[in-house]
């Protein structure tokens, strides 16, 4: 475990997840959520499948490789976590050249939020964080098999512009909110548990 910023910013490469057999999948993924999601603009999320974020979750779709991740992140993240019951929700996020995410925030400090990413394909490219109370901002230079996840408290982040014209820059982002930060708790399949 790489520690960012104490108390706020983690990272761990792990190795059991076969990143070639889910990068297939998450494309198969992102062609079928191409063809049933409506045309909005995405200029601010940078892809389709990230500006539906809140209208499916990534961790629910029937392939190994995400089954996986979804027990890894149990596994690394559950420690940090408050004693009280989580859900998740997840998206994806497949940018092409020239395509990034810019500054953002995602949810408000009082919610108690956690929030990250795990890299499936990502090629020479980075994350950069700017974190109350940290002066410089916080590069993290991904690499295939990364997870990288923190807490949602007042900080922003981007990505870098995927520069690649052959590959695509492929991860698969979370939200980690205690219940009662769930405003509506009638989103079917937005949410699913992740610790009780």
């Amino acid at each position: 475990m790489i520690t960012h910023v104490d108390n706020y910013l983690f990272s761990k490469k792990i190795n059991t997840i076969d990143n070639e057999v889910l990068v297939k999948d998450c494309l198969d993924i992102e062609k079928k959520l191409l063809t049933t999601l409506p045309v909005i603009d995405k200029k601010f999320y940078g892809t389709l499948s990230t500006a539906h974020h809140h209208e499916y979750n990534m961790l629910t779709f029937p392939a190994k490789e995400i089954n996986k991740l979804y027990y890894k992140l149990q596994n690394i993240i559950c420690p940090y976590l408050e004693n009280k019951t989580y859900y998740i929700k997840s998206w994806l996020n497949v940018f092409r050249k020239g395509q990034k995410i810019d500054w953002h925030d995602h949810w408000s400090s009082k919610l108690k939020v956690w929030h990250g990413f795990y890299c499936v394909q990502v090629g020479k490219s980075y994350t950069e964080y700017k974190i109350p109370e940290v002066k410089k901002i916080i590069k993290i230079d991904s690499e295939e098999g990364l997870i990288v996840f923190g807490k949602s408290d007042g900080d922003k982040h981007r990505s870098s512009p995927w520069k690649e014209t052959k590959r695509h820059r492929i991860t698969i982002a979370f939200d980690i909110i205690p219940i009662e930060s769930i405003e509506s708790k009638l989103q079917g399949n937005h949410f699913i548990p992740f610790k009780i």
